[in-house]
C-alpha cells in the first residue's frame, strides 16, 4: 500500500449484472473478478446511478469480496457525488465496461473538477447499432485528451472504430486539431476455463449419455443464440455436410445449444433439415451452466460461423479451446485473432458485400436486428472450404486431438484473465505518461444539453447574483432548531444542514446572491459552486429565503 498517494481504480459500472446471460455480461463479470483477485490497487471506487443501485451493489461486494469490503477498499458512491469526489480524491484511472454511453461525459467532469487528468478507458462490444454514430460523435470534442482510450477487443473492432470516426469527420467536416478523438488500443477479452480440467473425463461421459452419442460418433457442437437473425446462420454447415459426406456414411452428430425464443419454429425446422442431409441433430434449448460444461466435454469439435456485424470478438471460441476442442470458425471479425489457422483450428474464408446500399438508408427506420440480418445474409461463407474442414476433422481423431491441445495452450497463454489484467495495467500506466495540455480545458461537449440556456424562457425571470435575499420566518425556525426542512431522497448531496445552516445564518441580514455564494464558499467541508447555487435556489423554493426588495 502507498500511504502517501494511494492508487485508486474507478468505474461508473457495477460489472455484475442480473438477467439473461450474454457474452458481454460474462466478460464484464469475469473482468471484475480477475481484477479484484489480482488486487493491484489500493482502493476501488464504483459510481452508480441511483441510491438503490448503490445500496444493492454494496451488498453484492460485501458478499463476494468480504475481506476487501471489510478493509473499506471497495467504496460505492452515487454519480451525483462525482464533482466533490473528483475534486478531493486522485484516481489512477477510470475504466468503463462499454464505450457507448458515458466516456465523454465523464471526461467533461474530469476536466472540470479533477486536479489530475486520469486515463479513461472503455470497451467495445457490438458496434453495429444504427444509433451508435451519434454516440461516437460525442467522443470527438475539444476536451478529449491523449489519455482517453477506447479499448477494442479485436483488430477488426479497432478498424471499425477508426472507420466510424473517419466517416463522422468526413460528413461533418471535423478536423483532428479542433476535434481530437480517443486513442484506440486492442486488449482482448479473457475467458475462464468452462470446467476443471481434471473433471473432463467424467463430464464427457455424462454429457455423451445425455445427448445419446455413441462412442464412435464425432460430436460437433454449435453454441450460441439459435437464430439466423443472431450472430451466425447455421445453414451453410448443412450445405457443407452434403458436399463432405454421402448420406449416412459418417459417424457424426450435430448438437446446437443456446438461447431459443419462445414460439420460435426455426430450431425445429433446422433439426429437420439436418436429418434430411443425413446428419443427426439435437437442439438443447437454454442450457444452464452445468449442461454447458457437459456439452463442451462431450463434444469433439466446435463450429462457429459468425456472419453478423454484431460479433466483434468470440468468447465461445475461447471456451471451446479451453475445453480442448479444435475450432472450425469463419474468418470474420475478431475470430481471426483467436484461431491460429491450421494449428488450433481452421478458418473458413468469408466474402462481404461491396456496398451496404439501402441498409444504410433504412437504418433507424426498421429494427436493428433486421438491418444486421440483411447484412449477414450478404456475407458468404466459403462452403467448399467448410466441407473440407468438416471432412478433415470428422475423419481424423488425431488431428482433432492435436489441434485441441494446441488450442487450449494458446488460450491459456494469451487469453487468460491474469494476462488480460496485466495488459490493462500496462495500458493505464502508458496512458498516464501521455502529454496533455495544461490546463486541460473544461469546455462543454458539443452534444451536451445546456438546460439553463435552452429553457431560460420558461420561468418568469432568472435569480441573478445582484438580487438580494433574506431569511424568512420558516428559515429562522429551522436555524434555531424549532423546525426541520423536508429534503427529498436524492437531494442529500446538494442540500444538507452542513450547507443550509450557514446559509440561513448569513441571510439574517439581507445579502445579495453573490455575497451569499462567496460566504458559503468558505464553509468547511467546502461545497462546490454547483452545490452552493443549488442550495440557495432550493432555500428560496421552500420559503427559507425570500427576495428582499427595499
Amino acid at each position: 500500500m502507498n500511504a502517501n498517494k494511494p492508487r485508486i481504480w474507478a468505474t461508473l459500472d457495477p460489472f455484475l449484472e442480473p438477467g439473461p446471460v450474454w457474452g458481454r455480461k460474462v466478460a464484464n463479470e469475469q473482468f471484475l473478478r480477475a481484477l479484484l483477485s489480482l488486487d493491484p490497487f489500493d482502493a476501488y471506487h464504483f459510481f452508480l446511478a441511483t441510491p438503490k443501485q448503490a445500496q444493492d451493489f454494496r451488498m453484492v461486494l460485501a458478499k463476494n469480496w468480504p475481506a476487501l469490503a471489510a478493509e473499506k477498499r471497495l467504496q460505492v458512491f452515487q454519480r451525483q457525488t462525482l464533482p466533490q469526489v473528483l475534486t478531493r480524491r486522485l484516481h489512477h484511472c477510470f475504466h468503463l465496461s462499454d464505450c457507448i454511453n458515458h466516456p465523454p461525459a465523464l471526461a467533461r467532469l474530469r476536466n472540470t473538477f479533477s486536479p489530475d487528468i486520469f486515463p479513461i478507458t472503455s470497451v467495445t462490444h457490438s458496434l453495429s447499432y444504427p444509433n451508435y454514430p451519434a454516440r461516437f460523435l460525442d467522443h470527438l470534442w475539444p476536451g478529449c485528451t491523449p489519455r482517453d482510450c477506447i479499448v477494442a477487443t479485436s483488430e477488426a473492432g479497432k478498424s471499425a472504430m477508426k472507420a466510424s470516426f473517419q466517416l463522422l469527420r468526413d460528413r461533418f467536416g471535423l478536423d483532428r486539431k479542433r476535434f481530437p478523438q480517443p486513442r484506440i488500443e486492442v486488449v482482448p477479452l479473457g475467458m475462464n476455463e468452462p470446467f476443471p480440467w481434471e473433471q473432463r473425463a467424467q463430464l464427457r461421459q455424462k454429457g455423451r449419455r445425455q445427448i445419446e452419442a455413441s462412442p464412435e460418433q464425432c460430436v460437433m457442437l454449435i453454441l450460441g443464440r439459435v437464430s439466423p437473425h443472431s450472430k451466425m446462420d447455421m445453414l451453410p454447415v448443412l450445405r457443407a455436410w452434403q458436399r463432405a459426406f454421402p448420406p449416412k456414411t459418417a459417424q457424426a452428430m450435430l448438437v446446437v445449444a443456446g438461447w431459443v425464443d419462445p414460439g420460435d419454429d426455426f430450431p425445429g425446422k433446422f433439426q429437420h433439415l439436418s436429418r434430411n442431409v443425413g446428419l443427426p441433430c439435437r437442439i438443447v434449448s437454454r442450457p444452464d451452466e452445468q449442461a454447458k460444461q457437459e456439452l463442451y466435454a462431450a463434444a469433439d469439435l466446435f463450429i462457429s460461423l459468425a456472419d453478423n456485424p454484431q460479433e466483434t470478438f468470440g468468447l465461445t471460441l475461447l471456451e471451446a479451446s479451453l475445453a480442448g476442442l479444435p475450432v472450425i470458425a469463419s474468418d470474420y471479425s475478431g475470430y481471426r485473432d483467436l484461431v491460429e489457422h491450421g494449428q488450433t483450428g481452421l478458418l473458413i474464408p468469408t466474402w462481404g458485400p461491396q456496398d451496404s446500399g439501402d441498409a444504410d438508408a433504412l437504418a433507424g427506420l426498421i429494427p436493428e436486428y433486421e438491418i444486421q440480418f440483411h447484412l449477414a445474409q450478404q456475407t458468404a461463407i466459403c462452403v467448399p472450404d467448410l466441407a473440407d474442414a468438416l471432412h478433415a476433422l470428422c475423419s481424423r481423431s488425431e488431428m482433432r486431438k492435436s489441434m485441441g491441445e494446441r488450442g487450449r495452450q494458446h488460450v491459456l497463454t494469451h487469453f487468460s484473465w491474469p494476462k488480460v489484467i496485466q495488459d490493462y495495467l500496462a495500458l493505464w500506466d502508458r496512458l498516464r505518461q501521455q502529454d496533455i495540455p495544461q490546463p486541460c480545458p473544461p469546455v462543454p461537449r458539443p452534444l451536451e444539453l445546456s438546460y439553463t440556456r435552452m429553457f431560460s424562457s420558461f420561468p418568469s425571470s432568472i435569480l441573478l447574483d445582484t438580487i438580494q435575499l433574506r431569511l424568512t420566518k420558516t428559515g429562522g425556525k429551522i436555524l434555531r432548531g424549532d423546525d426541520f426542512p423536508v429534503i427529498y431522497a436524492g437531494l442529500e448531496h446538494f442540500v444538507s444542514m452542513n450547507f443550509l445552516r450557514p446559509l440561513l445564518f448569513f441571510a439574517r441580514k439581507p445579502q445579495n446572491v453573490a455575497q451569499l455564494k462567496q460566504k458559503l464558499g468558505a464553509v468547511e467541508p467546502q461545497p462546490s459552486d454547483w452545490q452552493i447555487a443549488f442550495c440557495i435556489q432550493w432555500a428560496l423554493k421552500h420559503d427559507l429565503l425570500e427576495i428582499y426588495d427595499n
